[in-house]
C-alpha cells in the first residue's frame, strides 16, 4: 500500500509521458519519408517534440542542432518527472541525474581537444541544471585546456579520477571519457546500496546490473576486434562490477586468443543461455533489445514503484537515439526496410 501511495501520482503522469513516445507504427511512417526537412515535419508534429522545434524552420536547422533539440526533449521529460516526484523519488533521480553532468563534461572535453567553441545548448535545461550540479558551466566551457579545466573541476567529485589521467603520457579524450564512465558506473552502484532498499533496490540492481554486464560484453569485443587491445589493457577499462556476468566470464571473454574463442567463451554467459540469439553480430542490437525488455518487464510487474521511472527514461533516452538514426538514415538515402532494422527491435 506504501508503494501505491507513494507512486500513484507518479505512475500517473509517466504513463501520460508514455503515451507520447513514437510507436513502431510511426517509426515506420517517419522510414517512409524521404528527405530530412520532411522527416522534421513529421518529428515536430508528435506532441513529444512539437516545444523543441518550435519557432524553427525545419530547412535551415543542420546535424548538430537537431541532435541538441532532440537531446533537450529529454531534459524536458526529467524535468517533468522530478517536479512532480516525492522527496525520496527526487533523492533517486538526482543520484541519475549526474549522468547529465557527465554530458557535459564530456562535450567541454570534446571542445578542448578538437580545438572548437563549446556547443552544447542548455538554454532549456540551464536553470535546473544550477539548481542540482555543484559544477561551473560556464568556467568550464572558457577552457581551452586540459589544465584549465582540472583546475575548475578541483573541488569536485569528478577531480580524482580526471587528474590520474593527466598524470599518464599522451592521454586522449577517450582516456578521460572512460574515466569518467567508469567512475559513474562505481559511484552509482555504490551509491543505490545506501539509497535504497527492499523491492526498489532488486528493480535497480537488475536495471543497471544487466546495463553494466552488457557493456563489459561489448567493450572486451571492441577492444579485441578493433583495436587489438592486450587483456591487461582490457582489464583496465572495465566496469568492476559483476551481475550476471561472472569474474569467470569476463576472464574467458578477456582471455581470448581469437574471436572464435571469444564467441565460444560468448555462449557460455548468462546472455547468451537466457536471450536466444545472443552471438557478435546481434552484440549492439542485443543491447538494446535486453535492456527494453528488462525495463519494461519490471515496470509491467511493479506499476507503482521506480520502476516506472527508470523504464520511461530509458525508453525516451533510446527514442531520441533511434530518431537520430532515422535521420542519419534518411539523410544518406538508406532504404525504409534497411532503416526499420536500426530502430525497431
Amino acid at each position: 500500500m506504501g508503494q501505491l501511495l507513494a507512486y500513484s501520482g507518479t505512475a500517473t503522469k509517466i504513463r501520460a509521458m508514455h503515451s507520447h513516445l513514437f510507436t513502431n507504427k510511426e517509426y515506420e511512417e517517419l522510414a517512409q519519408i524521404s528527405t530530412v526537412p520532411e522527416a522534421l515535419v513529421y518529428i515536430r508534429q508528435h506532441p513529444g517534440y512539437t516545444n523543441v522545434f518550435y519557432g524553427k524552420d525545419e530547412s535551415e536547422l543542420h546535424r548538430g542542432e537537431i541532435e541538441r533539440m532532440l537531446t533537450n526533449s529529454i531534459y524536458i521529460a526529467f524535468q517533468k518527472i522530478y517536479r512532480f516526484a516525492s522527496i525520496h523519488q527526487r533523492k533517486f533521480l538526482s543520484m541519475y541525474f549526474q549522468r547529465y553532468e557527465l554530458v557535459v563534461l564530456k562535450s567541454c572535453m570534446r571542445s578542448i581537444f578538437d580545438h572548437r567553441m563549446f556547443d552544447l545548448d542548455l538554454t532549456i535545461f540551464q536553470n535546473f541544471f544550477d539548481q542540482h550540479s555543484k559544477i561551473d558551466i560556464g568556467k568550464l566551457s572558457a577552457c581551452e585546456t586540459m589544465e584549465e579545466f582540472l583546475n575548475v573541476l578541483k573541488d569536485s567529485v569528478y577531480y580524482d579520477c580526471l587528474v590520474k589521467v593527466s598524470e599518464k603520457p599522451s592521454s586522449t579524450l577517450w582516456d578521460y571519457e572512460m574515466a569518467l564512465d567508469l567512475y559513474y558506473f562505481s559511484s552509482f552502484w555504490k551509491e543505490k546500496d545506501h539509497l535504497l532498499k527492499g523491492k526498489p533496490l532488486e528493480i535497480v540492481t537488475e536495471a543497471y546490473g544487466t546495463k553494466m554486464d552488457l557493456l563489459n560484453i561489448d567493450w572486451i569485443y571492441r577492444s579485441k576486434q578493433f583495436y587489438r587491445m592486450s587483456p591487461s589493457e582490457i582489464y583496465a577499462i572495465l566496469i568492476p562490477i559483476n551481475y550476471h556476468l561472472k569474474k569467470e566470464d569476463i576472464k574467458r571473454l578477456v582471455e581470448a586468443s581469437d574471436i572464435k574463442e571469444f564467441q565460444e567463451a560468448l555462449l557460455k554467459t548468462y546472455y547468451a543461455v537466457r536471450y536466444k540469439d545472443f552471438d557478435i553480430p546481434s552484440l549492439e542490437s542485443m543491447y538494446s533489445l535486453i535492456r527494453h525488455k528488462v525495463q519494461r518487464d519490471n515496470a509491467r510487474k511493479n506499476p507503482y514503484s521506480i520502476a516506472v521511472i527508470i523504464s520511461y527514461l530509458f525508453e525516451k533516452e533510446h527514442e531520441v537515439d533511434r530518431l537520430t538514426t532515422a535521420l542519419e538514415c534518411i539523410r544518406y538515402g538508406i532504404s525504409p526496410s534497411e532503416t526499420l532494422k536500426y530502430i525497431i527491435y
